[in-house]
C-alpha cells in the first residue's frame, strides 16, 4: 500500500526502517569444467566450459519502489536466465 510510505518533514528522519522493501530470494547454481590438455612440453591447450544458473530457476527482479507509480511495490520481470559460455585457450 503505498499510502504507508510517506515522506518524512524536511530535517527529520523517517520511522521505515531501511531495507523494508525486500523482494524475493534468489537462487543461482553456478558451475564450471575445466580440461587441461598437453600438446607438446611447452604448449597446453585447455578447455573450458561455464554455466550460469544451471537449473534455470526462475528469479524475480527487485519490486518497483517509485512511491509516484501506480505500480508501487509491484515485481515486473526475471533476471538471470541460464547462460552458457565456452572457450578454447592455447597456453605456450
Amino acid at each position: 500500500d503505498p499510502a504507508n510510505y510517506t515522506l518524512a518533514p524536511l530535517g527529520q528522519y523517517g520511522n521505515t526502517g531501511r531495507m523494508s522493501l525486500r523482494g524475493p530470494g534468489f537462487n543461482n547454481t553456478d558451475i564450471s569444467v575445466i580440461k587441461d590438455t598437453k600438446l607438446k612440453e611447452n604448449v597446453a591447450l585447455q578447455f573450458r566450459a561455464e554455466f550460469f544458473n544451471l537449473f534455470n530457476h526462475t528469479n524475480f527482479s527487485a519490486p518497483n519502489t517509485d512511491r509516484a507509480s501506480s505500480a508501487f511495490g509491484t515485481i515486473r520481470g526475471t533476471a538471470a536466465p541460464r547462460q552458457a559460455q565456452f572457450a578454447l585457450k592455447l597456453i605456450f
